[in-house]
């Protein structure tokens, strides 16, 4: 190869492959796919004569377009024909502090090209920038892609993420990160066949947005458990409609009712609300002698405060009846007077849910903030 001492070295052309620079580290993806691309340059003399044999290149990154240290260093051995050359410049396995981030700042390379007597660095560095690409695609295309090796950058927390950084403030307001037009809008399909579909009608002004499952729907309010987590249904006024927290509570404005199939028809059964947390059993039981000690089921024991509670009893026969005394596992029932009668009864006993014993008629404080208008 010629001597390049006073020669003049013309790069002519970068081409980026697959992505521009913000993206070339984070978006390349799939088997054996790396954060590469491609670069084309020619040599000449000083009279402009295209050089041949093999030269030295080697390629550093930088984040300013001048000064500063090199955060990726590559050198590559090159043909060169009739001044021609074609290099990959890029790692080809995953390389500690080259990470998406990096690549995501305004980044430049200095090229230095050399035949083992002289070298040359190409000056100014060359901002590497985008390649163009696509608006839209043929209707019907399918991207696609499978592998097995790993994404390239530990800082990555998916395939692919779209990065909306405007604010309200901004003017005009900001657009949506992402919008998916279509029947279905957009599917959501693991390798198993499990999917799901979320889509709206966005030709309505009052159109409904839906979500379809073929299996189950997950909810995970605080999966990074840094924070109470609140599941919030609003109004059209923004006023809260329902809630439901981290904690289970459920927390709701209006009445809860069950839908009940009655005579062909469909009607609404109440729930009856409390001041308190309680939990309430029914049973029947009988009178021996004037006397009948009653157990307490232990589920339902289990799962209450038994140090204080109540039990109301309804007599079934020509008898008065009270509860002589309660205790953790049952209470026992006799006719007033001392009377031996013999009868059955029903009874209903309530207690307070274990762990919620202080809870009556609580100051209602929204886990977030309402919503301003």
């Amino acid at each position: 190869m010629e001597k390049l001492g006073q020669q003049r070295v013309f790069k002519v052309a970068i081409l980026f492959l697959v992505m521009g620079v913000g993206l070339f580290l984070a978006g390349c993806i799939g088997a054996g796919m790396f954060p590469q691309f491609t670069y084309q340059g020619r040599l000449t003399d000083q009279d402009g004569n295209p050089l041949n044999g093999t030269a030295t290149v080697r390629f550093s990154f930088y984040h300013q377009a001048s000064g500063g240290t090199a955060f990726y260093n590559e050198t590559d051995n090159v043909s060169v024909t009739d001044g021609l050359f074609n290099t990959v410049v890029g790692p080809n396995t995953a390389i500690a502090g080259v990470t998406p981030e990096d690549l995501a700042k305004p980044t430049w390379v200095e090229v230095r090209v050399g035949n083992g007597v002289y070298t040359e660095t190409l000056t100014p560095r060359q901002r590497l920038l985008g390649a163009p690409y696509a608006f839209t695609l043929m209707p019907g295309a399918v991207i696609s892609n499978s592998f097995t090796a790993a994404v390239h950058g530990a800082a990555l927390n998916a395939i692919l993420t779209v990065d909306n950084e405007a604010t309200d403030d901004d003017v005009p307001a900001a657009l949506p990160a992402l919008r998916a037009v279509g029947v279905a809008a957009l599917e959501l399909t693991e390798p198993g066949g499990d999917d799901g579909i979320i889509k709206s009608d966005l030709s309505q002004p009052n159109g409904d947005l839906w979500f379809f499952s073929n299996d189950e729907v997950w909810l995970d309010l605080d999966n990074n458990n840094d924070e109470l987590g609140t599941f919030s249904v609003r109004a059209g006024d923004d006023a809260l409609a329902c809630e439901i927290q981290e904690d289970g509570d459920l927390n709701c404005s209006g009445a809860k009712s069950a839908v009940v199939q009655v005579e062909g028809e469909r009607r609404l059964m109440y729930a009856i609300e409390s001041p308190e947390v309680w939990f309430e059993d029914f049973g029947s039981g009988a009178l021996v002698d004037g006397v009948a000690t009653v157990a307490i089921d232990p589920l339902f024991a289990a799962a209450v405060n038994l140090q204080d509670y109540h039990v109301y009893l309804t007599p079934l026969g020509d008898c008065q009846l009270y509860v002589a005394e309660k205790g953790p596992d049952s209470f026992t029932v006799r006719a007033i007077g001392g009377s031996a009668c013999n009868i059955s009864f029903d009874y209903r006993i309530v207690a307070r849910r274990l762990g919620y014993e202080d809870r009556r008629l609580e100051p209602y404080a929204p886990a977030q903030e309402e919503l301003e208008p």
